[in-house]
């Protein structure tokens, strides 16, 4: 289990209605998106169901790191 890292000031978005309400504010198809903090990759996955170009993620905690490479495989970009 994953627990937020209040050092890094880390909350994690679950509320699936939140995410539905963020990921429908703009057209995301064929577009490039840069997700900043993904976390635990909730968010993430609302935005690849809408098909964008492509996704590149910026995660400075490690640990989730690891976890987001495992769980995404090839449908996003690293930094």
């Amino acid at each position: 289990m994953i627990k937020a890292k209040k050092s890094l000031g880390q909350n994690f978005l679950i509320d699936q209605n939140i995410i539905d309400k963020i990921v429908n504010i703009i057209e995301l198809k064929n577009r490039n998106i840069l997700e900043i903090g993904p976390g635990t990759g909730n968010l993430t996955e609302g935005i690849l169901k809408k098909n964008p170009k492509k996704v590149l993620m910026v995660e400075k905690d490690n640990d989730l790191t690891s976890l987001l490479k495992e769980k995404f495989k090839n449908k996003i970009g690293y930094k």
